[in-house]
């Protein structure tokens, strides 16, 4: 991966994690796909708290 690609693939990431957390302080639903790729509907909050343990946050 180039290093033009990374940089934007952190940007689209930070932007991911910023939305993510306003979702969760204003009480949101988050959609997401799990490992097999099917959507699922969330708490935001539920979402952070998961990413926080898994260190990608």
């Amino acid at each position: 991966m180039s290093e033009e690609a990374k940089k934007i693939a952190e940007a689209l990431q930070g932007a991911v994690n910023e939305e993510m957390l306003r979702k969760a302080k204003l009480g949101y639903k988050a959609v997401i796909a799990d490992e097999r790729g099917h959507v699922k509907v969330l708490s935001a909050k539920y979402v952070v708290r998961k990413m926080r343990l898994e260190g990608l946050f």
